[in-house]
Protein backbone atom coordinates (compact mmCIF):
# COMPACT_ATOMS: atom_id res chain seq x y z
CA UNK A 1 0.00 0.00 0.00
CA UNK A 2 2.94 2.60 0.79
CA UNK A 3 4.45 1.39 -2.69
CA UNK A 4 1.31 2.44 -4.41
CA UNK A 5 0.96 5.82 -2.17
CA UNK A 6 4.58 6.64 -2.74
CA UNK A 7 4.53 6.17 -6.81
CA UNK A 8 1.33 8.03 -7.54
CA UNK A 9 2.96 11.11 -5.80
CA UNK A 10 6.23 10.60 -7.42
CA UNK A 11 4.22 10.51 -11.01
CA UNK A 12 2.21 13.64 -9.31
CA UNK A 13 5.22 15.28 -8.58
CA UNK A 14 6.85 14.87 -12.49
CA UNK A 15 3.47 15.98 -13.41
CA UNK A 16 3.30 18.75 -11.52
CA UNK A 17 7.35 20.18 -12.63
CA UNK A 18 6.64 19.24 -16.18
CA UNK A 19 3.67 21.54 -15.94
CA UNK A 20 5.66 24.17 -13.98
CA UNK A 21 8.49 24.27 -16.62
CA UNK A 22 5.73 24.33 -19.00
CA UNK A 23 3.78 27.34 -17.37
CA UNK A 24 7.30 29.09 -17.23
CA UNK A 25 8.71 29.07 -20.87
CA UNK A 26 4.79 29.93 -21.66
CA UNK A 27 5.19 33.22 -20.03
CA UNK A 28 8.44 33.88 -21.71
CA UNK A 29 7.02 33.17 -25.01
CA UNK A 30 4.32 35.84 -24.12
CA UNK A 31 6.38 38.29 -23.37
CA UNK A 32 8.30 37.80 -26.33
CA UNK A 33 5.24 38.13 -28.34
CA UNK A 34 5.12 42.08 -27.22
CA UNK A 35 8.73 42.61 -29.27
CA UNK A 36 8.55 40.93 -32.40
CA UNK A 37 7.00 40.91 -36.05
CA UNK A 38 4.88 37.97 -36.76
CA UNK A 39 5.38 37.37 -40.80
CA UNK A 40 3.95 34.08 -42.70
CA UNK A 41 5.78 32.05 -45.15
CA UNK A 42 4.93 33.14 -49.11
CA UNK A 43 5.93 31.17 -52.03
CA UNK A 44 7.11 32.15 -55.23
CA UNK A 45 8.36 30.80 -58.26
CA UNK A 46 11.77 29.09 -57.32
CA UNK A 47 14.19 28.23 -59.91
CA UNK A 48 12.84 24.91 -60.69
CA UNK A 49 10.33 22.66 -59.80
CA UNK A 50 12.92 20.74 -57.66
CA UNK A 51 14.11 24.69 -55.69
CA UNK A 52 11.22 26.39 -54.90
CA UNK A 53 11.35 29.98 -54.05
CA UNK A 54 10.21 31.59 -50.80
CA UNK A 55 9.57 34.84 -49.08
CA UNK A 56 9.28 35.90 -45.54
CA UNK A 57 9.18 39.65 -44.88
CA UNK A 58 12.18 40.93 -46.80
CA UNK A 59 14.09 37.74 -46.97
CA UNK A 60 13.60 36.01 -50.36
CA UNK A 61 15.36 32.72 -51.75
CA UNK A 62 14.80 28.93 -52.54
CA UNK A 63 15.31 26.19 -51.15
CA UNK A 64 16.10 22.46 -52.23
CA UNK A 65 15.40 19.88 -49.11
CA UNK A 66 16.10 15.96 -49.14
CA UNK A 67 15.53 13.17 -46.80
CA UNK A 68 15.77 10.08 -46.84
CA UNK A 69 14.91 6.71 -44.58
CA UNK A 70 16.24 3.01 -44.57
CA UNK A 71 14.69 0.65 -42.94
CA UNK A 72 15.03 -3.33 -42.42
CA UNK A 73 12.98 -5.87 -40.44
CA UNK A 74 10.74 -9.03 -40.22
CA UNK A 75 7.03 -8.69 -41.04
CA UNK A 76 6.03 -5.69 -38.93
CA UNK A 77 8.28 -5.07 -37.08
CA UNK A 78 11.49 -3.07 -37.12
CA UNK A 79 14.79 -3.83 -36.65
CA UNK A 80 17.04 -1.09 -38.10
CA UNK A 81 16.16 2.13 -38.83
CA UNK A 82 18.06 5.48 -40.07
CA UNK A 83 16.87 8.94 -41.30
CA UNK A 84 19.11 10.98 -43.40
CA UNK A 85 18.36 14.62 -44.54
CA UNK A 86 19.68 17.70 -46.02
CA UNK A 87 19.13 20.87 -47.16
CA UNK A 88 20.82 23.90 -49.48
CA UNK A 89 19.13 26.89 -49.39
CA UNK A 90 19.78 30.89 -50.33
CA UNK A 91 18.61 33.84 -48.51
CA UNK A 92 18.65 37.65 -49.61
CA UNK A 93 17.40 40.39 -47.92
CA UNK A 94 17.89 44.10 -49.03
CA UNK A 95 20.56 44.84 -46.51
CA UNK A 96 22.75 41.85 -47.86
CA UNK A 97 24.98 42.84 -50.35
CA UNK A 98 25.41 39.29 -51.68
CA UNK A 99 23.16 36.29 -50.96
CA UNK A 100 23.78 33.59 -47.73
CA UNK A 101 23.75 30.61 -49.06
CA UNK A 102 23.24 27.77 -45.95
CA UNK A 103 23.98 24.41 -46.80
CA UNK A 104 22.88 21.27 -43.58
CA UNK A 105 23.33 17.98 -43.33
CA UNK A 106 22.53 15.03 -40.63
CA UNK A 107 20.63 12.43 -39.44
CA UNK A 108 19.76 10.02 -36.73
CA UNK A 109 19.06 6.14 -36.28
CA UNK A 110 18.13 2.85 -34.47
CA UNK A 111 18.81 -0.47 -33.85
CA UNK A 112 15.99 -2.73 -32.23
CA UNK A 113 16.35 -6.62 -31.07
CA UNK A 114 13.52 -7.78 -29.50
CA UNK A 115 12.81 -5.86 -26.42
CA UNK A 116 16.34 -4.32 -26.62
CA UNK A 117 16.52 -1.09 -28.15
CA UNK A 118 19.97 0.71 -29.10
CA UNK A 119 20.16 4.41 -29.89
CA UNK A 120 23.23 4.68 -32.51
CA UNK A 121 23.15 7.84 -33.26
CA UNK A 122 20.88 10.53 -31.64
CA UNK A 123 19.78 13.31 -33.88
CA UNK A 124 23.07 15.63 -35.01
CA UNK A 125 21.69 18.39 -37.67
CA UNK A 126 24.50 21.06 -38.58
CA UNK A 127 24.32 23.91 -40.94
CA UNK A 128 27.38 26.26 -42.45
CA UNK A 129 27.09 29.34 -44.52
CA UNK A 130 28.92 31.15 -46.79
CA UNK A 131 28.38 34.35 -48.57
CA UNK A 132 29.08 33.68 -52.57
CA UNK A 133 32.48 31.61 -52.17
CA UNK A 134 33.46 32.58 -49.19
CA UNK A 135 32.67 30.74 -45.86
CA UNK A 136 31.52 33.29 -43.02
CA UNK A 137 31.71 32.51 -39.11
CA UNK A 138 28.05 30.70 -39.06
CA UNK A 139 27.11 28.15 -37.95
CA UNK A 140 24.14 26.28 -36.73
CA UNK A 141 24.53 22.85 -34.70
CA UNK A 142 21.10 21.09 -33.71
CA UNK A 143 20.65 18.05 -31.31
CA UNK A 144 18.13 15.90 -29.64
CA UNK A 145 17.59 16.81 -25.83
CA UNK A 146 16.18 15.13 -23.15
CA UNK A 147 12.56 14.96 -22.93
CA UNK A 148 10.71 16.92 -20.03
CA UNK A 149 7.42 17.35 -19.18
CA UNK A 150 4.15 16.68 -21.10
CA UNK A 151 5.48 18.12 -24.14
CA UNK A 152 8.21 15.62 -24.46
CA UNK A 153 5.79 12.91 -24.97
CA UNK A 154 4.19 14.39 -27.60
CA UNK A 155 6.80 16.03 -29.58
CA UNK A 156 10.36 14.94 -30.40
CA UNK A 157 12.87 17.71 -28.12
CA UNK A 158 15.70 19.45 -29.45
CA UNK A 159 18.57 21.92 -28.81
CA UNK A 160 21.15 23.96 -30.28
CA UNK A 161 23.16 27.07 -31.08
CA UNK A 162 23.70 29.26 -33.39
CA UNK A 163 26.29 31.59 -34.40
CA UNK A 164 25.98 34.40 -36.81
CA UNK A 165 28.28 37.34 -37.26
CA UNK A 166 29.13 37.73 -33.76
CA UNK A 167 25.11 36.84 -32.67
CA UNK A 168 25.18 33.83 -30.53
CA UNK A 169 21.35 32.68 -30.51
CA UNK A 170 20.04 29.35 -28.44
CA UNK A 171 17.61 27.06 -29.90
CA UNK A 172 15.31 25.10 -27.94
CA UNK A 173 11.71 23.19 -28.92
CA UNK A 174 8.70 25.48 -27.83
CA UNK A 175 4.83 25.49 -29.57
CA UNK A 176 4.83 29.13 -30.60
CA UNK A 177 1.43 29.38 -31.14
CA UNK A 178 -1.04 27.59 -33.75
CA UNK A 179 -2.57 23.68 -33.24
CA UNK A 180 -0.58 21.13 -31.46
CA UNK A 181 -0.32 19.16 -34.84
CA UNK A 182 3.24 18.73 -36.19
CA UNK A 183 3.14 15.41 -38.16
CA UNK A 184 5.29 13.93 -35.86
CA UNK A 185 8.26 16.66 -35.78
CA UNK A 186 8.91 19.50 -33.70
CA UNK A 187 6.17 21.67 -32.91
CA UNK A 188 8.18 25.31 -33.02
CA UNK A 189 11.21 26.62 -31.85
CA UNK A 190 12.01 29.50 -29.29
CA UNK A 191 15.38 31.34 -29.99
CA UNK A 192 17.38 33.39 -27.19
CA UNK A 193 20.08 35.43 -26.73
CA UNK A 194 21.66 35.98 -23.51
CA UNK A 195 18.82 34.75 -21.52
CA UNK A 196 16.59 36.35 -22.73
CA UNK A 197 13.48 34.93 -26.22
CA UNK A 198 14.19 37.18 -29.16
CA UNK A 199 12.36 35.38 -31.67
CA UNK A 200 10.99 31.94 -33.03
CA UNK A 201 9.25 29.50 -35.66
CA UNK A 202 5.96 27.87 -35.35
CA UNK A 203 5.43 24.49 -37.20
CA UNK A 204 2.37 23.22 -36.33
CA UNK A 205 -0.93 24.35 -38.36
CA UNK A 206 -1.11 24.33 -41.95
CA UNK A 207 1.31 27.27 -42.67
CA UNK A 208 4.17 28.00 -40.72
CA UNK A 209 4.86 30.91 -38.97
CA UNK A 210 7.97 33.08 -38.36
CA UNK A 211 8.61 35.38 -35.13
CA UNK A 212 11.61 38.01 -35.67
CA UNK A 213 12.97 40.51 -33.93
CA UNK A 214 11.45 44.45 -34.86
CA UNK A 215 13.08 46.02 -38.33
CA UNK A 216 16.29 47.71 -37.06
CA UNK A 217 16.97 45.00 -34.61
CA UNK A 218 20.78 43.40 -34.92
CA UNK A 219 19.63 40.28 -34.21
CA UNK A 220 16.97 40.56 -37.12
CA UNK A 221 19.13 38.64 -40.02
CA UNK A 222 20.40 35.97 -37.68
CA UNK A 223 16.73 34.86 -36.44
CA UNK A 224 15.74 34.76 -39.81
CA UNK A 225 18.55 32.93 -41.46
CA UNK A 226 17.84 30.96 -38.38
CA UNK A 227 14.16 30.43 -38.83
CA UNK A 228 14.54 29.29 -42.34
CA UNK A 229 17.23 26.96 -41.13
CA UNK A 230 15.06 25.21 -38.68
CA UNK A 231 12.13 25.53 -41.14
CA UNK A 232 13.51 23.41 -44.23
CA UNK A 233 14.90 21.00 -41.61
CA UNK A 234 12.91 17.92 -42.11
CA UNK A 235 12.22 16.08 -38.47
CA UNK A 236 12.42 12.54 -38.28
CA UNK A 237 10.43 12.60 -35.38
CA UNK A 238 10.61 10.01 -32.72
CA UNK A 239 12.19 7.41 -35.71
CA UNK A 240 10.02 4.78 -34.01
CA UNK A 241 10.76 5.33 -30.68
Amino acid sequence: MFRCVLAVAVAAGLLLGGAAQAAQAADSVEAMMARIEKLKLQGRKGESLLRPGYAVGEYTGGATVRSKNASAGFNDSKVYSKDQMSADFTVTAPGFATPVTGSCSGGQGRIALGWITFDKDDLAYVCDYRRGETPIKANLTLAMSKRKGLAGMTAPQRAGEFRYDGVTLRVRTQRVGGMPIGGGGALGYVFSRDGVDIGGVSLSGLAPTFYLPPKGSPDRDAAAVLALSLFFFKDPGFNGR
